[in-house]
C-alpha cells in the first residue's frame, strides 16, 4: 500500500506497539491491578530500580508498552500524524533515530527525577518527533517561508490531551520533556549542519546518553532492596504466625530469627550512602518501625518462654505505636505476587463488628443496658467468629480474645473490674490448653497452672507474694480481708489431696472436702444457718428438677415427634446458670443442620433445671449433656 511505502517505519511502530499491548493482555488476562502492572514489568516496563541495576534494555522496551488502551489510542494517533508528516520529509532512517534517541532521553530525565515509578509508553519518543518536527519546521519556515500551522496545531492538540488526562494517564512530565528537548535539540543540530535527512549527530549523542546513564545515581536500587527486605521481613513473620504446627520452643526461636533479620535490615539502611531529602521522613519512619518490630518479637519471645500471655497487651501496645510510621510517602510497588499460600478471597462482603449486651449470667439481652456487653462479628449462623472483645457495663475492658464457629479458640486475657489482670491462657476448640495464669485484685500473682490430658497446678503464691506451692506440692491457706483463715489443704502432684477444710468468717467450720487425685470424693458443709450438707462431685453438675427419668422420657417424646429420613443421635452440652436458666448450648455430635435446630429447641424447651452447687447447697454455673435420639422415617 501507498503510506506503507512513503512511512514504513511509522507503520511498523504503530503495527508494534498494537501486537505488544495484545501481547501482555494475553499474558495477563486482565486489566485489573496488580496484575496487569506486574504483566508490564515483567515485559519490560522501566522501574528505577531494576534499569539502573542492570536491566538496562527496559530503556528501550517500556517504549512498546502502554499502560491501558486510551493510553494506546492516544499515543498511537499521535504517532500517526507526527509519523505521517515527517518520515517522508527526513527519511526513514534519521526518523527512526530521532525516534529512539528521543525515547531514551525521556527514559533518562525520567530516571533522574523520579522516584520508584513504572514508566510505560511511547509518549516520549512522541513527543521527541513533535519537538523536532516544530523546531525544524519553524527554521525552515523563517528560511523558506514554509506553513508549520497543522504542526503545531496537532502538536497542542496531543499536548492538551496529556495535560487533560495526566492523572488518569499517570503522566510522566520528566520524559514527556526529556523527549521534547531531545528532539528539539536534534532539529537545531540539523539545522546547523544544514542538512536535516542524513545521520550525524545522532552517532555522537547515542554514547552520550550511554555515559550519561552510568552516571545517574544508584540510590533507588539500594533503596529498593532494603524496601523488599522489608517485605520480605514481613512475609516471614506472616508465615511464623500462620504455622499452627510449631511448637513454643520453635517459636521462640524463630522470633529470634527475625529479630536478626531485621537487624540485617537496619545495616543495609546504614549503608545507604546517599538518600535525597524526599526519602528522609520515610526513612526515618521505617528506622522507628523496625525498632518497634523488634521490641514486638522481644515481648513475642517472653510470652512464649514464659508462657505468660499477659505480654499481649504489650504486643498490642506496640502494634499501636507502629501505625502513625506505616503511612510512607513514597511506597516502592511490590513487583512480585505473594508466594505464601493464602485461601481463596471471600466474595460476601465482610460482616460489621456488632454491639451485644448480656446479664450478669451471660445471657444474652434483646437490648442494653446490661452488666456486660461484646464487640465482634457473627456469621449468617449467628456464631461468633474472629477478634472479640468483652466490656464491663461501664465501658472497661473485661476480655480480649478470638472465636472460631462460636467456641473460644486462641490466647484470652480476662480483666477485673478495677483494671488488673485476672486470667490468661489458651483455648483450643473450646477448651483449656497448656499454662494459665490467674491473679489477685491487687496485681500479684496467684497461681500457674495447667491443662491437658489432666489438670495440674504447678505453682501458688498467697496474695502477699509468699509461694505455698511449688512444682505441684505444698499447703495451701486463704485468708479472709481480716487475716482470718479461710480455707486451707493440700496440693499433691498438681491436684487436691486429702482432707480441704474451710471456715466462716466467725471461724466456724464452713466445710470439709475429702479428695483424691483432685477428684471430690465426699463433702459436709453447714451454712449460716446451720444446716448441714452431704454431697459429692456430682453437686459440681447441674440436673433435672423432676430427676433424669422425667427428663429422659420428655427428651424421647418430643424427639418422636420429629420424622427425618434418617435417624441418629445428637449430642448437646449447655450451661446452667445460677437461675436455673440454659445457655451456651453446643453441639458435640451433629446430624443436620435441622435436626441439631430442633434439638437445640427441645432442650431450650425441656422441664427445668437446678443448678450446680459448691459446698453442696451454693449456685453455681454448671455443664452437663444430653443425647437426643431421633427415630428415622419408616417411609
Amino acid at each position: 500500500m501507498d503510506f506503507i511505502r512513503r512511512f514504513p517505519v511509522t507503520v511498523f511502530l504503530l503495527l508494534a506497539n498494537c501486537l505488544v499491548f495484545a501481547g501482555c493482555y494475553y499474558q495477563a488476562k486482565t486489566f485489573s491491578e496488580p496484575v496487569w502492572m506486574l504483566t508490564l514489568v515483567r515485559m519490560g516496563a522501566e522501574f528505577n530500580p531494576l534499569t539502573l541495576d542492570h536491566e538496562w534494555y527496559r530503556l528501550f522496551t517500556h517504549m512498546f508498552l502502554h499502560g491501558h488502551l486510551m493510553h494506546l489510542a492516544l499515543n498511537m494517533y499521535a504517532l500517526f500524524v507526527a509519523g505521517s508528516t515527517l518520515e517522508p520529509e527526513v527519511g526513514s532512517g534519521k526518523f527512526i533515530w530521532v525516534y529512539f534517541l528521543s525515547g531514551l532521553a525521556a527514559a533518562l530525565n525520567s530516571l533522574y527525577w523520579n522516584l520508584f515509578t513504572v514508566g510505560v509508553g511511547a509518549s516520549g519518543a512522541i513527543f521527541g518527533l513533535f519537538g523536532f518536527s516544530v523546531v525544524l519546521n519553524l527554521l525552515l519556515s523563517h528560511r523558506k517561508g514554509l506553513p508549520v500551522t497543522s504542526i503545531i496545531v496537532n502538536f497542542a492538540i496531543f499536548l492538551a490531551v496529556n495535560l487533560l488526562f495526566a492523572k488518569a494517564f499517570h503522566a510522566d512530565n520528566a520524559a514527556h520533556l526529556g523527549g521534547l528537548a531531545m528532539g528539539a535539540a536534534l532539529a537545531g543540530l540539523a539545522h546547523i549542519q544544514n542538512d536535516y535527512q542524513r545521520i550525524k549527530a545522532e552517532y555522537l549523542l547515542l554514547p552520550l546518553l550511554i555515559v550519561i546513564f552510568f552516571l545517574l545515581p544508584r540510590y533507588q536500587v539500594s533503596y529498593y532492596h532494603f524496601f523488599m527486605r522489608v517485605l520480605a521481613q514481613e512475609d516471614s513473620a506472616k508465615a511464623l504466625f500462620s504455622n499452627r504446627s510449631l511448637t513454643d520452643a520453635q517459636l521462640a526461636e524463630g522470633f529470634k530469627k527475625e529479630n536478626s533479620g531485621w537487624d540485617s535490615t537496619l545495616k543495609m539502611l546504614d549503608r545507604q550512602k546517599y538518600l535525597p531529602e524526599v526519602l528522609h521522613n520515610d526513612t526515618f519512619k521505617l528506622r522507628r518501625y523496625i525498632e518497634l518490630k523488634k521490641r514486638e518479637n522481644d515481648f513475642r519471645i517472653t510470652m512464649v518462654t514464659r508462657e505468660s500471655y499477659i505480654y499481649l497487651d504489650s504486643i498490642e501496645f506496640a502494634g499501636d505505636q507502629m501505625k502513625p510510621f506505616l503511612h510512607l510517602d513514597y511506597v516502592p510497588p511490590r513487583l512480585r505476587q505473594a508466594t505464601s499460600k493464602e485461601p481463596p478471597p471471600d466474595d460476601r462482603a465482610p460482616q460489621e463488628p456488632i454491639q451485644v449486651w448480656f446479664d450478669e449470667d451471660w445471657i444474652e439481652l434483646a437490648s442494653g443496658p446490661g452488666k456486660f456487653y461484646r464487640i465482634g462479628v457473627r456469621d449468617s449462623l449467628l456464631q461468633w467468629q474472629g477478634k472479640v472483645r468483652d466490656f464491663y457495663g461501664n465501658g472497661e475492658i473485661q476480655m480480649k480474645g478470638g472465636y472460631r464457629n462460636n467456641e473460644h479458640d486462641g490466647v484470652f486475657i480476662y480483666y477485673s473490674d478495677h483494671h488488673t489482670y485476672e486470667s490468661a491462657g489458651r483455648y483450643s476448640d473450646g477448651r483449656r490448653v497448656g499454662k494459665w495464669e490467674n491473679y489477685y485484685h491487687n496485681g500479684r500473682l496467684e497461681s500457674e497452672e495447667y491443662y491437658g490430658n489432666r489438670f495440674f497446678l504447678k505453682n501458688y503464691w498467697d496474695s502477699t507474694g509468699i509461694q505455698q506451692v511449688k512444682d505441684g506440692f505444698g499447703h495451701v491457706v486463704k485468708h479472709y480481708a481480716d487475716g482470718t483463715i479461710a480455707e486451707e489443704g493440700d496440693y499433691r502432684d498438681g491436684n487436691q489431696e486429702s482432707i480441704w477444710k474451710g471456715y466462716h468468717a466467725n471461724g466456724g467450720l464452713f466445710f470439709e472436702e475429702y479428695y483424691v487425685r483432685g477428684r471430690l470424693v465426699r463433702g459436709r458443709s453447714q451454712n449460716p444457718q446451720g444446716k448441714t450438707f452431704i454431697y459429692d462431685e456430682s453437686s459440681f453438675y447441674p440436673v433435672p428438677a423432676d430427676g433424669w427419668r422425667k427428663m429422659e422420657s420428655y427428651l424421647h417424646e418430643e424427639a418422636r415427634k420429629v420424622s427425618p429420613r434418617t435417624g441418629g443421635r445428637v449430642r448437646l452440652s449447655f450451661r446452667v446458670t445460677t437461675k436455673s436458666t440454659i445457655a451456651d448450648i453446643k453441639v458435640e455430635k451433629s446430624l443436620s443442620k435441622e435436626l441439631d435446630a430442633k434439638a437445640k429447641e427441645i432442650l431450650l424447651h425441656s422441664p427445668p433445671w437446678l443448678p450446680a452447687h459448691t459446698h453442696g447447697f451454693e449456685p453455681a454455673d454448671g455443664l452437663n449433656y444430653v443425647n437426643i435420639d431421633f427415630t428415622g422415617s419408616s417411609n
